[in-house]
């Protein structure tokens, strides 16, 4: 798919989700982009795609309750005309030790991690089926989910399960939609801690990647990028950027 005159629509844009933003302005792509609670963060973002010259839009909406999440889809279609790609970035993440777990955190969790990218794929798959196909092709969504899906570690529980429903939504949307839309799953491993991370937890990170790093903003973005641009014959793929975090290490790798 060529970007240039398309539309996406990416859930989120603080950090990974603002240089992907701006990445497919570049492209050529006009790019609108959700809030729940941090409208200045994506204003800002959406100015700096307007920067690039091409077109820009900021969406409020709680995307895990469905009326909301189709009215932020339909204000995406009535402003551009069209939604070409969906990208579902937003997401929650925190410790939940198990001793402590209460039903509210499972709501939680479902509510951004699987809830609203299932609600805004639903409604943004509908107005893709409405473009004209290019090669039989009317629309891209890519989802990003997390590599401890199939390696969990503990406290993260709710999370998990989210995320590992997130997995199996994919490849069920993927059957549902094609030939006409393709469906693909990116799982990153740590990508740009959130500020105030502490720096001993960064390090931990670290020691216990291969790669003996932690995943930049770009290096989830161009996979995501490819997904979009590069290739059109990928749809129910579930694609790991962990740094090799899946592989895990054992003593003589240390």
């Amino acid at each position: 798919m060529n970007l240039r005159g398309k539309v996406a629509l990416i859930t989120g844009g603080k950090r990974v989700g603002s240089a992907l933003a701006t990445m497919l302005a570049g492209r050529g792509a006009s790019v609108a982009l959700t809030y729940h609670t941090s409208r200045q963060a994506i204003e800002k973002t959406v100015a700096a795609v307007e920067a690039q010259g091409t077109r820009g839009l900021a969406v409020g909406a709680d995307l895990s309750k469905a009326g909301q999440a189709e009215r932020a889809v339909a204000r995406v279609f009535e402003t551009f005309g069209h939604i070409d790609v969906l990208v579902n970035m937003a997401s929650t993440y925190r410790l939940m030790p198990f001793d402590s777990l209460a039903p509210g955190d499972f709501d939680e969790m479902i509510a951004t991690n699987l809830a609203a990218p299932y609600f805004t794929s639903i409604y943004a798959a509908r107005a893709m089926l409405k473009n004209d196909a290019e090669n039989g092709l009317k629309g891209k969504i890519v989802s990003v989910g997390d590599w401890a899906t199939e390696r969990p570690g503990r406290g993260v529980l709710p999370y998990i399960a989210a995320k590992g429903g997130l997995t199996a939504m994919t490849l069920a949307l993927a059957k549902e939609l094609a030939p006409h839309i393709t469906v693909n799953l990116v799982q990153p491993s740590t990508i740009d801690p959130p500020p105030g991370t502490p720096e001993k937890a960064i390090q931990k990170t670290v020691d216990l990647t291969p790669l003996r790093r932690i995943g930049s903003p770009d290096d989830a973005n161009r996979l995501i990028l490819y997904l979009l641009e590069g290739t059109d014959y990928a749809t129910g793929g579930v694609y790991r950027i962990d740094g090799g975090r899946y592989l895990g290490l054992d003593s003589q790798d240390l």
